[in-house]
């Protein structure tokens, strides 16, 4: 069970602005600012029972895992977080790595109470959860790894980065502030290979709620996530982790993440879970999601 400071803020999102997977009569969140280094992160917690976190990319704020949270808190106590840099969390010391970012997620479980917890981190999400797995394996059970953006790991995820940050470049040379557009830029450059040349970011029809949020995020994915996808980890510690880690690819996403994600299982000397029908982004597939988190709890 979590402890709170007495700075809890109450329900952020308006009814307008609630993920459209959001369950009609969900409980509301208990909503906080917990103190990490030099900064406080905004925090929602849902739920009772077996602890989970959700740490997503660095557009995905809170509202973004409702739908996944309002799933698992039946049974579970679900924390969801505005990583550094990102929405209502503070700013101080970011952009910054991985690192940082596990050990503001390693803050946050000390804070709260949490003992035990299962962590789902996807997209650069999942370098975090990967990195707090790493660094900190006494403070969780399983992490779980969806398509964790470490394209160094194989040589077509590395083709991918230097491509797409090129188009990037290109993008805000041009357009100097044009942050939703080098998004933009960035996922037409990931599936260049593909005929129907549609953006990695382009939401399903009926989804286009999320598009439109992550827009007011996209700095923080420019500017902080890309250099989550430059750093290179030790696959070695990857392999004699004493957490429980696993790795995970949607079989609807791009080939070169089921590379990557091929080639951090084969360092436990594992296989990747195949998550049927599932593209990059997991809060599009709120009901997958949340199975499969259950089934490693």
């Amino acid at each position: 069970m979590c402890g709170f400071d007495s700075r809890s803020v109450g329900v952020v999102a308006a009814p307008s602005d609630v993920n459209p997977d959001a369950f009609e009569d969900g409980s509301e969140p208990v909503v906080t600012f917990v103190p990490v280094e030099g900064t406080d992160l905004y925090v929602e917690v849902r739920g009772a029972g077996t602890p989970v976190i959700l740490i997503g990319a660095a557009d995905e704020d809170t509202e973004f895992y409702r739908g996944i949270a309002d799933r698992l808190a039946s049974d579970c106590e679900v924390v969801t977080y505005d990583r550094r840099g990102t929405g209502r969390s503070g700013s101080r010391g970011w952009p910054a790595g991985s690192a940082r970012h596990a050990d503001d997620a390693a803050a946050l479980i000390e804070v709260l109470g949490l003992d035990d917890v299962t962590v789902l981190g996807a997209s650069a999400g999942g370098l975090v959860a990967l990195a707090l797995g790493l660094r900190h394996p006494d403070l969780v059970r399983t992490v779980l790894c969806f398509e964790p953006g470490l394209f160094h790991a194989t040589k077509e995820g590395e083709a991918l980065r230097l491509h797409a940050e090129a188009a990037v470049e290109e993008h805000l040379d041009a357009n100097p502030g044009d942050w939703s557009g080098a998004v933009d830029a960035l996922g037409q450059a990931a599936v260049s290979s593909l005929s129907d040349m549609s953006s990695l970011f382009t939401p399903p029809v009926g989804q286009e709620w999320f598009a439109r949020r992550a827009d007011t995020n996209a700095e923080a994915l420019i500017r902080g996530d890309l250099l989550l996808t430059r750093e290179t980890f030790d696959l070695d510690a990857v392999s004699d982790c004493p957490a429980d880690l696993r790795f995970a690819y949607g079989t609807a996403s791009l080939p070169v993440f089921r590379g990557i994600a091929t080639h951090l299982a084969a360092c436990r000397a594992d296989l990747p879970d195949a998550l049927e029908g599932m593209g990059h982004s997991v809060f599009y597939h709120p009901d997958p999601t949340a199975n499969y988190i259950r089934s490693w709890l």
